[in-house]
């Protein structure tokens, strides 16, 4: 049988990129079970690079190897470190892309650089938009969602990002966090549904839709919003 190489590609892997590099000299040529298995419990060991090989390899593919691979520098991910009493600041953490050739080995393995990724376009704040009656509505009450730890509601946090309300009234809300382990996430639905379905409600019901890509930004603020953090304590700006 003939091998074919094929590529499998990683964005924005929670590793930085000299450590991508690290971890991925000493495997090059390497077959795939030695490679994952080098990537778990060797002396360089990586398991999101284990996890992307081992995800894209099938025992159909034949004896393959650790062909090439090229790393550049992904987009960092920003997000609050949430302290006591309300207070927080930011905390950065680089990623890298990663292309790795999985095929028959070359003459000299080796590992290529890939071009450093713009930053992502920085979502479009809902309050921005121009929205029908029953998601106005909607957006409306949702200034009144705090996060539960700065004070600062959903809407200028960057939370919201899309609203559609169907014929039989219930809300499906577009949502992000700074993380998706955010720990907040049930509080947030206990103040939505008070929000919507309480005393005076404007919705038969509603769903959250969360959504993580492109990951939420300090981009993401609006002004009142960095105007909120800046009173809790830090600037916002410094993260953009």
């Amino acid at each position: 049988m003939t091998l074919t190489a094929h590529r499998v590609r990683g964005e924005s892997l929670r590793v930085p990129p000299d450590r991508a590099r690290r971890a991925l000299q000493p495997i090059l040529g390497s077959s795939v079970t030695a490679a994952v298995a080098r990537l778990r419990h060797g002396p360089n060991a990586c398991e999101p690079l284990a996890r992307l090989i081992d995800g894209a390899h099938s025992p159909d593919d034949g004896d393959v190897v650790i062909a090439a691979a090229s790393v550049g520098a992904g987009i960092d991910v920003v997000r609050v470190r949430r302290k006591a009493h309300g207070k927080a600041d930011w905390i950065s953490s680089p990623t890298c892309d990663v292309v790795i050739v999985l095929g028959p080995s070359l003459v000299e393995p080796e590992i290529s650089e890939l071009p450093v990724r713009a930053p992502e376009v920085p979502v479009t704040g809902i309050w921005e938009r121009e929205l029908p009656a029953p998601e106005a509505a909607v957006l409306a009450r949702l200034y009144d969602v705090l996060d539960p730890d700065l004070g600062i509601n959903i809407v200028d946090f960057g939370f919201v990002r899309d609203i559609a309300v169907s014929d039989d009234h219930v809300a499906a809300i577009t949502m992000t966090l700074t993380s998706p382990t955010c720990p907040v996430t049930g509080v947030m639905t206990d103040q939505l549904r008070a929000a919507l379905l309480g005393e005076d409600p404007i919705v038969s019901d509603f769903r959250i839709e969360w959504s993580w890509t492109p990951a939420w930004r300090p981009h993401d603020l609006s002004s009142d919003g960095v105007e909120q953090l800046r009173a809790v304590g830090f600037n916002p700006v410094e993260a953009r």
